[in-house]
């Protein structure tokens, strides 16, 4: 059995007092942004369970318990942290009891080991690092890199249509509007032509007709001629193919787009950088 250990500390006011040493401690997320968010689709967080199986197990001054706030991988969900002895294991989707049972069950035979384990395969699948220092367990490079989250346009928000037929002045005359449309679409061909099927745009996710939408409302505003964007686009399309990489028309356009209007000097690609950060991370509300 493991023994417990501690430390004298003198107060600010003077008092020795006890301390304990524990061997390792449990953190829970449990009122953070996103974990145990019922109202957002995230499944609830046991709490009680997982205060009631600390005290059951006496755990107390062995693997301390904290349940809080967020402890900062906001793109997941019902997260907890374990330390034991200066190492770090990081779960997600620690959603039902089974899996918090699991959980003890791994802290429980730490000390008895007398050493830090690995995560047993209920929760391997939920290992993840979060921490600059750690390697990834599934001995990947840390540092990946993972294509643009593609998301479905806010509710209310305007469709790839009602987008490019926005003139400069924010009016709608829909059947001007759709000619002028029709007209910089004409001026897409050989390797710039857009995908269609039956003669009509093809957009396979909504994020490529938001992008699509933009450069079209951008133009109409006068931001950049069509033809720089036709350049840029065949370009673009030229340098993937060379790279003999997998090919995605709207990837093409969304890079042509972005070096369009760095290059126009309309947005830095500091900012690109930092707000497909912000996204990525949860930093920005979608």
């Amino acid at each position: 059995m493991y023994q417990r250990r501690r430390n004298l500390v003198t107060r600010a006011d003077g008092t020795v007092v006890n301390v304990a040493r524990p061997r390792g401690q449990l953190f829970v997320c449990a009122t953070g942004c996103c974990c145990g968010r019922t109202d957002d689709g995230f499944a609830p967080v046991p709490g009680d369970l997982y205060h009631h199986e600390w005290e059951r197990r006496r755990l107390r001054n062995v693997v301390h318990l904290t349940s809080g706030g967020c402890l900062g991988p906001c793109a997941l969900a019902n997260v907890v942290l374990l330390l034991f002895d200066g190492q770090a294991q990081w779960f997600h989707s620690i959603n039902d009891e089974t899996l918090v049972l699991a959980l003890y069950d791994h802290v429980d035979a730490m000390p008895d080991a007398d050493r830090c384990l690995p995560p047993p395969p209920a929760l391997a699948p939920l290992h993840f690092t979060a921490s600059t220092w750690q390697p990834r367990p599934d001995g990947q490079p840390v540092d990946d890199y993972r294509r643009r989250r593609r998301q479905a346009p806010a509710a209310g928000a305007p469709d790839a249509a009602e987008v490019a037929a926005l003139p400069a002045n924010g009016s709608r005359d829909e059947s001007s509007d759709a000619a002028a449309v029709a007209r910089l679409l004409g001026h897409l061909d050989g390797p710039a032509s857009l995908p269609r099927r039956n003669g009509e745009l093809v957009f396979e996710e909504p994020w490529q007709g938001r992008v699509f939408g933009m450069a079209v409302a951008l133009h109409e505003q006068g931001l950049f001629a069509w033809e720089e964007f036709r350049r840029e686009l065949i370009a673009r399309i030229a340098a993937i193919e060379a790279a003999g990489g997998p090919f995605d028309y709207y990837e093409a356009w969304l890079g042509a787009f972005e070096r369009l209007l760095e290059t126009r000097g309309l947005v830095g690609a500091g900012q690109l950088e930092e707000t497909t950060f912000q996204f990525e991370f949860g930093e920005r509300d979608d």
